[in-house]
């Protein structure tokens, strides 16, 4: 197991190898104090994840987890995780840009929840990360990363929170740059009340200097029906499918 070097020649590029191994280390349930050993001091562990360090702690480390964090070439820096999907950044470029982001609302079954949302490359990330903006209800606005499963047509906004977990499954843009999949997340109807959720939910590319409407949709809201469609179009053409119990009347969307 080969570390690459060359990207540890700046303090921007170790702390950017320290964030990889402590999300590693998130993910898999461990603490820093994990990697102490005989010869890795706790004085060493911590001085990792302050950006200092040398190769040769870095192979130690990655002996330890049994995995690479440092990459050995600039095409190789702007490739996500496999965890991720493994994706390039020229694979993904695509995709980035900001959307218009439409679902139903939890909380009735009428209105419609419209916000942004802006899709970009974070070099220090390694992926495609995605940022919500301009909804009504700001204090649920989440960010996170973007997942795209090898050889499937699916892109997956990850978000994380106190180990809550929302995920939005969608297809990839069509030629009029829509998306269409199922949000997966929990409801917090009031109090301290949460239930699971799961919901059609839409993507639209934006047009350079558009500003679509954003906030709750009402039936009065002239693009009411046209949300309405396409979320509709998620079961229809089949982006996403809500099984009902055998026996019940199938639900609709």
């Amino acid at each position: 197991m080969k570390s690459g070097s060359a990207t540890l020649t700046t303090k921007e590029a170790r702390l950017a190898v320290a964030h990889a191994i402590q999300r590693h280390l998130d993910m898999h349930g461990l603490a820093r104090k994990d990697l102490i050993r005989d010869y890795l001091s706790k004085a060493t562990i911590d001085k990792v994840f302050q950006g200092e360090f040398s190769e040769r702690t870095l192979t130690k480390i990655e002996g330890i987890l049994k995995t690479t964090f440092a990459t050995t070439g600039h095409g190789d820096e702007r490739r996500a995780p496999n965890r991720l999907g493994g994706y390039s950044y020229d694979s993904a470029e695509k995709l980035i840009g900001d959307y218009l982001c439409v679902r139903p609302m939890f909380s009735d079954k009428i209105n419609l929840s419209a916000y942004l949302i802006a899709i970009t490359w974070n070099e220090r990330e390694r992926c495609l990360c995605f940022a919500e903006r301009a909804r009504h209800d700001d204090r649920y606005t989440k960010d996170g990363q973007i997942s795209i499963p090898l050889g499937l047509p699916f892109l997956n906004l990850i978000s994380e929170h106190a180990g809550v977990l929302r995920t939005i499954l969608l297809s990839h843009p069509d030629h009029a740059g829509i998306c269409r999949g199922i949000i997966s997340t929990l409801s917090n109807p009031k109090g301290a009340i949460y239930i699971p959720v799961a919901a059609p939910i839409f993507l639209r590319r934006l047009k350079a200097g558009e500003t679509p409407e954003t906030g709750v949709i009402t039936p009065k809201t002239v693009a009411y029906a046209g949300f309405v469609k396409e979320l509709a179009s998620v079961a229809a053409e089949e982006y996403g499918v809500f099984v009902a119990v055998p026996g019940s009347v199938a639900a609709t969307v």
